[in-house]
């Protein structure tokens, strides 16, 4: 369930219609402090991690017929890393004159595994969590993240000839 949008000050983000669209679902809508870039970090590593990885820096400003494409790609993502790409977390970090020294868990984990692992979480939400990775299969998404992806950038490439057409 969906609590809250953290967002910076991008017009994409803070403007009336979201708003509106956030008071009326009962979700908190906050934004970062201006000049204060540090201030949405987890937002930046995560886009510098996800988003820039798997799509690159590429500017995508073809017309809203690319949307539903993004929307497609980034749902198989989310349930390929989340399911199937172990991440260790780092337990502590160290500065050694200029460098850092960071200590890792010894044993990368899943999002899933984390989440089976966790005791806060119910037995119900845990089922059903279980089932869909049960019926998941890491081959199948990343062929289908290709696929889309191919997809998105043969879009975005005729928007971008049909734009350079009328020039």
């Amino acid at each position: 369930e969906l609590l809250g949008i953290d967002s910076d000050n991008g017009s994409e983000f803070i403007n009336y219609l979201n708003w509106e669209w956030c008071s009326e679902n009962n979700i908190a809508l906050t934004r970062s402090e201006p000049g204060k870039k540090n201030d949405n970090m987890y937002v930046e590593e995560r886009n510098g991690h996800v988003v820039r990885k798997y799509l690159g820096w590429h500017r995508f400003d073809a017309d809203r017929g690319i949307i539903p494409l993004m929307n497609d790609y980034y749902e198989v993502l989310d349930r390929y890393l989340n399911h199937f790409q172990a991440v260790r977390r780092t337990l502590s970090k160290e500065r050694i004159g200029s460098k850092y020294k960071r200590t890792f868990e010894k044993k990368a984990k899943t999002p899933y595994e984390r989440l089976m692992e966790h005791g806060a979480v119910s037995h119900d939400v845990k089922e059903k969590i279980r089932k869909e990775h049960e019926s998941l299969n890491p081959l199948l998404l990343k062929e289908k993240l290709d696929t889309l992806r191919e997809k998105i950038f043969k879009y975005q490439r005729r928007c971008d000839h049909r734009k350079n057409d009328k020039k």
